[in-house]
Formats: C-alpha cells, sequence, structure tokens
C-alpha cells in the first residue's frame, strides 16, 4: 500500500473497483468471506487526504461495482417478474447498484469528514458510521455485511444481542483496524499496539461469546420437543405456474405422499403460491383431495382471492390446513415486492399497470398473528420478508397473546432469479433471523435452496439449486425471548445518533475555523 501523494490520479479510482470487487466476491453466494475482513482496505487508501466531496465520489464507485456484481441477477428478475426487456433489466440493475451504492459513498465521505487530522479515531468512526448508514439507508432488497459471515459461526453469535448490524459493525471494524496498522507501518510511525491491542481482545472476546453460546444453544436443542417437519421442492418456476397450475399442484400432492411413505412427518410444508385459492372468509375447510388426502397438517403457500370492503381482493399467503383440511390459520404477505406484487403509486395511476402487465395486484396484509398448530405457534413468512430483521421481529412477538412462537417458517419462490447467487443470498441473509431469534428456520422454496437453520444460524440441511426434491428434518420446539427480541437494532439507532453529533461538532469546528482565518486576514 503506498501512502504516497504522487501515485497515478487514476490509482484511487482503481482502488475503488478494487473495493467494489472484493465486496462481492466476498458476498454470501461467492462466499469468499475473507475478503470482507479487508475489503475497505482500497478505498480507505483512495479517500486518505481527499475533501469528503471527492471521497463521496470515490466509495460510490466502489458501491456501485459491489453492488452490480453482487446483485447481477436483477436483470432476470425485472424479466419474468415484470416482464421487462434486456435493456430495462440492465437499467435496472445499475439505478439499484447506484441506490445502494450511495452507502459506500456515504461512508467514505463521512470517514473523509470526521478523520480528517483525526486519523486514529479511524478505528472507531468507520465501523460506528457504517453501522448507522445500513441502518438508516432504506433499500429494496436490504444486504447487510454481517451476512456475509454466516458461514463462520463464532462470528455471528453477538447476532441475538447485536443483531446483523452488530455483525457488520465488527466487519468494518476488522477492516479500519488492519487499515491504521499497515498505513502506520508504512508511514514509519511503528505499530499503533492499542489499537492492534483492542482487535485481538474483540476478536478473543467474540469468539468466547460465540463458543458459549452454541454450546448453550446445543444443549436446548438436545432437551427440546421436536416436530418432524417435510419440504417439497418441485423444481417448477414462476412461469410453469401459469402455464401449468394443475400439473404443479398434482406434483407436489404426489411428492408429498412419497415423502410420507418414506419417512413419517408431522407436518409438510409447501413453497410460495402452489395454489389459488378462493374463499368466502378466512376460514372453512378446503377439499382433501386438493391438499393430497396427506393425513397430516399441510402449510401452504397460496394465491388467495376474498371479497372484502365490497370489492375482491388477492393476497400472498400461506394457509395451515389439518389434516381433515380445516384452515387452523392465515397469514397474509406484508412486505410486498414493488413491480412485481404490486407497481408504486398504482393506485393514484392506474395505467401504470396496464404498462406493466405482468405485475401483479396484491394486497399487503395486516396481521401478525402465529399460526397454531395444536398447543405450537408457528410464524409464517413469504419470501423475502425473511430478510427484513424488524418484520421478523415483530413476527416473533407473538400477537395479541403475545406468546413467542417456537419455530419460523418461510415459504419462497426463488425462480425468478435464475441459476444465480441469489437463493444462496437469500437464505444467508435469512439464516440471522435464526441467531437473532434463537428459532429453528424452515425455508421452503419452489426451485432451491429449501432448508433447515438452527438456533445458532447454522445450515444443517439443504437442497441444491434447480432440483426436484423433498427434505426431512427435526425441528425443536423452542421458547424464551432474545435480547435483540426486546431491544431490536439498538447499535443501528446508537451508531446513528453518535454519527449525527460527531459530524455536527466537526461541521461547526470547521466552519468556526474558517471563519478565524477569514477574520485573522
Amino acid at each position: 500500500m503506498n501512502t504516497s501523494s504522487n501515485s497515478h490520479p487514476l490509482a484511487p479510482w482503481g482502488a475503488a473497483i478494487l473495493t467494489g470487487v472484493l465486496l462481492f466476491l466476498g458476498y454470501a453466494g461467492f462466499d469468499q468471506f475473507y475478503l470482507e475482513w479487508i475489503f475497505l482496505l482500497p478505498l480507505l487508501w483512495a479517500i486518505r487526504d481527499v475533501r469528503p466531496r471527492r471521497a463521496f465520489l470515490l466509495g460510490w464507485v466502489a458501491g456501485i461495482v459491489g453492488h452490480g456484481g453482487g446483485f447481477y441477477w436483477i436483470i432476470q428478475m425485472f424479466q419474468q417478474f415484470a416482464g421487462a426487456p434486456l435493456p430495462v433489466g440492465i437499467v435496472g440493475l445499475v439505478l439499484l447498484a447506484a441506490a445502494n451504492g450511495v452507502v459506500l459513498a456515504v461512508w467514505a465521505w463521512g470517514v473523509s469528514l470526521l478523520t480528517r487530522g483525526r486519523e486514529r479515531h479511524l478505528v472507531w468512526i468507520a465501523p460506528v458510521l457504517w453501522t448507522a448508514i445500513e441502518k438508516v439507508w432504506p433499500e429494496v432488497f436490504p444486504n447487510y455485511l454481517g451476512a456475509s459471515q454466516y458461514k463462520v459461526p463464532h462470528l455471528t453469535q453477538i447476532a441475538d444481542f447485536a443483531g446483523v448490524l452488530g455483525v457488520s459493525f465488527l466487519v468494518v471494524y476488522i477492516n479500519a483496524t488492519l487499515y491504521r496498522i499497515l498505513a502506520c507501518r508504512l508511514e514509519g510511525k511503528g505499530v499503533p499496539w492499542r489499537a492492534a491491542a483492542a482487535l485481538g481482545c474483540t476478536l478473543v472476546l467474540v469468539v468466547a461469546y460465540g463458543e458459549f453460546r452454541i454450546r448453550e444453544v446445543d444443549g436446548k436443542v438436545a432437551a427440546a420437543q421436536h416436530l418432524t417437519v417435510g419440504l417439497v421442492q418441485s423444481n417448477r418456476g414462476a412461469a410453469d405456474l401459469h402455464l401449468s397450475a394443475g400439473a404443479i399442484q398434482q406434483e407436489h400432492r404426489d411428492m408429498s405422499k412419497a415423502l410420507l411413505a418414506a419417512r413419517k412427518a408431522d407436518l409438510v410444508v409447501w413453497p410460495e403460491g402452489v395454489l389459488s385459492v378462493g374463499l368466502p372468509s378466512r376460514e372453512g375447510t378446503i377439499p382433501t383431495w386438493a391438499l393430497g388426502d396427506l393425513k397430516v397438517p399441510l402449510l401452504f403457500g397460496a394465491c388467495l382471492q376474498l371479497n372484502e370492503e365490497g370489492e375482491t381482493r388477492f393476497y400472498n399467503s400461506a394457509l395451515l390446513a389439518d389434516a381433515s383440511g380445516k384452515i387452523l390459520g392465515t397469514y397474509d404477505k406484508t412486505v410486498l415486492v414493488p413491480f412485481g406484487e404490486y407497481i408504486p403509486f398504482g393506485d393514484l395511476f392506474p395505467v401504470l399497470y396496464a404498462w406493466s402487465p405482468y405485475s401483479s395486484k396484491f394486497f399487503s396484509g395486516k396481521s401478525v398473528e402465529p399460526l397454531k398448530l395444536g398447543p405450537h405457534l408457528l410464524s409464517v413468512s413469504i419470501c423475502y420478508e425473511d430478510i427484513f430483521p424488524t418484520h421478523i421481529r415483530k413476527l416473533m412477538r407473538g400477537g395479541s397473546e403475545g406468546r413467542t412462537p417456537a419455530v419460523m417458517f418461510n415459504l419462497t419462490n426463488d425462480s425468478w432469479y435464475g441459476n444465480s447467487t441469489e437463493p444462496m443470498e437469500h437464505l444467508a441473509l435469512a439464516s440471522f433471523r435464526s441467531i437473532e431469534n434463537r428459532r429453528s428456520l424452515v425455508r421452503v422454496t419452489n426451485t432451491g435452496i429449501s432448508a433447515f437453520v438452527d438456533p445458532a444460524g447454522r445450515i444443517t440441511s439443504r437442497t441444491g439449486v434447480w432440483t426436484r426434491e423433498v427434505l426431512v428434518d427435526r425441528v425443536p420446539l423452542l421458547e424464551g425471548k432474545t435480547a435483540y427480541g426486546a431491544i431490536g437494532d439498538w447499535i443501528g439507532w446508537l451508531c446513528a445518533v453518535i454519527s449525527l453529533g460527531a459530524i455536527v461538532l466537526v461541521t461547526v469546528s470547521n466552519r468556526r475555523d474558517l471563519t478565524g482565518k477569514q477574520n485573522a486576514l
């Protein structure tokens, strides 16, 4: 790392691009998680001694490259989900990468502003700023940096009190400290031993906490009651559901019967949107033949049609039925995908739906009640709702009764994204809900990856991508709450307050210094 000011003028931009490349290669899907421990080093070198405005641009370049490479599957999503042509899909990717890339841009701007003349404070400024921005910046597809570490459970257990944001804080803290150590060495200043020792102690404490919590969780899992759950992955994409819905439903029935013939299960689960169901109300009975005459309860995804408030409404729903077909409960998807399940401002401008005929018009769900399977409460989410920590935390409060559900289920359709890294990214992000709430997560998808995630966030069993499989596993039924469940994203809000206060103080101080110099002249 050359810290000289005489480097080539294009070198900082190359360093920013390198940061972007390391970012997406180190993320879930590409799975080179160790790259995230150093991915910010090139960008930190690039923004040294530059004005905040230039640092913003350098950070934005890094962010666009990182999110463009990591979210390349957005192109196919726009093509299949909204029926958009390839050029529109490419434009959509660029716009999304530019929007999400602002996280790195604002972070680089803030680091440049707050560390000018205060380089030794970088080790805490960098992670505090990152965590604050990651919390408050709105994203269509949140992609928390901490999720890159899903394969390193000893580093991720802190999520039960700090959430995935706490793991993001740790990753950036590692980057900032390593950069500080390397920069001091190259500048001939010697090793900043305090910073190095603090990082070493922090990592020891995090790993020790991880080991303690993993052992504790494993003990609770061994002593808990279990529910045997079977998952059906038919390897049929969303387009197939429109073209041959009846045949696909029959495949699910047949695969479920074969699953139960091979192994006993207490519950069978089908993925998102398998059936289309029209009901006069949320109560009633579905013919058992439609559910496969399985003789066991079934949790399945459905396009639910209801007549409410004088109009026909469609919901992306999950229904739980007992062995006789009686509906035990329903959950309607709350967090809808823009341009796929609804069009923003479509109610005000209905012509937008005519311009995008492949876009659905679903109503958003309102209920946060868990579903009851005998004495057990099941928390259910649909599709990408499981990557929103605050939404799952809301569902895990237990609704009106306030009883925390014993296990979490997610019904998903990831076929929109093709044979890409998206299914693994989705699963990695979702796995942190298990740690945050200390519950098993059962995810079933139509084309993969279906999986069982234990309360320590470890993927204990899974299917492939674009494979036809069934998967059966035993799920522990746990009780109790976590610190994260009680207080939520405290670390994000705390970092936001600290960041805002620091920026205000530095800005006021800089203006006073400038005014003083002008008066002196």
